[in-house]
């Protein structure tokens, strides 16, 4: 029994006419007695008696017709629902970001977000890019969607450039130079973030494009966060390369200052990043294709 079938049916029972439903449904009185021929064979009974140009439901037809405006009423508001979760949806977003996204570029799209999903409550889980990209694929639903500071290759991912970003080496306000050479970095003692961290990842690979070995760097921290490096640095016993999105509030009161590095211009990307054979759940759906806006 097939919903169009029973649509046919209601609009012959209405209409008492073949002919009349026909025209109402923009078919072919061919079409509808087919329709109507197939149900009657399903169900191995008559539905309606002709006589003349009349068309009388049989008993069979008019318990079929209680049920079948049920099913076709479910159906509708089946859609209707579908659609209105669609359009707006309500629920829990769930992203994991990589540090700086989650500190400093999505609580700045806040508003862009509630504005597209004014009834979705933000959850967002901060931990190195490589353990976002971990629990996307292999503990999905966990999150939704994935912000993070670095893309690798693998073809199970779909990636969305949201940002970018530049890693500054930054010293205590009492450090003299403005500027160092190569060779000097290779003698300043450093705090470094955790070895799957996106910042880290990529100023590894800098450092070796340019023939330094990030081993033999001195350094003299391994620390979980930006913000723990920023600290760790104001006590004058050391310095740190971080995102420069993280330290404008210390450069702008005086606590921290950037060093350059001549010959040393380490820039990043931002990438969303989802699954590719899953459907996202409708907030994260929005999400996807509004992101472009959300982060411009």
């Amino acid at each position: 029994m097939e919903i169009r079938q029973l649509e046919v049916f209601c609009q012959v029972y209405e209409q008492e006419s073949f002919s009349k439903a026909a025209e109402r449904l923009g078919i072919s009185q061919p079409t509808v007695s087919s329709h109507i021929q197939h149900l009657e064979d399903y169900l191995g009974k008559k539905l309606f008696d002709r006589t003349g140009k009349r068309v009388i439901p049989t008993p069979e037809a008019r318990i079929l017709y209680r049920y079948a405006l049920e099913i076709l009423k479910k159906r509708n508001e089946a859609l209707s629902e579908i659609l209105s979760v669609e359009k707006s949806p309500s629920g829990i977003l769930k992203i994991g970001a990589s540090n700086i996204p989650g500190d400093y570029i999505l609580p700045s799209a806040l508003k862009k977000i509630r504005a597209y999903l004014p009834k979705v409550v933000l959850h967002v889980e901060i931990f190195d890019s490589s353990k976002v990209l971990k629990l996307l694929k292999e503990n999905f639903p966990e999150i939704d969607i994935g912000i993070v500071g670095r893309k690798i290759n693998d073809s199970s991912f779909e990636w969305k450039l949201i940002g970018n970003d530049e890693i500054v080496l930054i010293a205590p306000p009492f450090f003299k130079s403005s500027s160092i050479s190569l060779s000097e970095l290779k003698e300043l003692p450093l705090f470094f973030r955790e070895t799957d961290s996106g910042t880290r990842k990529t100023i590894e690979e800098e450092l070796k494009k340019r023939k330094i070995d990030p081993l033999k760097l001195k350094v003299v921290g391994i620390l979980g966060s930006n913000t723990a490096i920023k600290e760790a640095v104001k006590t004058g016993e050391g310095f740190g390369l971080v995102s420069s999105l993280s330290v404008k509030k210390e450069l702008e009161c005086g606590e921290l200052k950037v060093v350059k590095i001549e010959g040393l211009k380490i820039k990043r990307n931002f990438y969303a990043v989802k699954r590719k054979d899953l459907t996202l759940q409708p907030a994260a759906r929005i999400f996807w294709e509004k992101i472009n806006r959300i982060f411009q």
